[in-house]
């Protein structure tokens, strides 16, 4: 089981999903994302005991473990990827910036 850190997302686009979910998650370190995974991977690791966890680390270096809950802006009821929030976002994940070519 390793701990990674999330440093961006990319969203899905509103012609697909009218409520802009996270696609994938890039994976990296302050010099920008190695790696680019699935949001579905990402969830299955988190379902597992042993799977890898994931954090997001804000400027101030504060940090967040990124867990599975609830999506409150849908009708249907469906996991998503959340994190902790703080005084400046409701969840620092969704306040990561797109991942854009490295």
């Amino acid at each position: 089981m390793a701990r990674k850190r999330i440093v961006c997302i990319t969203r899905r686009f509103k012609d697909e999903d009218p409520d802009r979910h996270l696609s994938h998650v890039g994976i990296g370190d302050d010099d920008g994302w190695r790696e680019l995974l699935l949001v579905e991977e990402v969830m299955a690791h988190l379902r597992r005991p042993q799977g890898d966890r994931f954090y997001v680390r804000g400027r101030d270096g504060w940090e967040a473990e990124v867990t599975l809950g609830p999506c409150f802006l849908c009708r249907r009821q469906h996991e998503i990827l959340r994190s902790a929030p703080d005084l400046t976002a409701s969840d620092k994940l969704l306040s990561l910036a797109a991942c854009g070519d490295n």
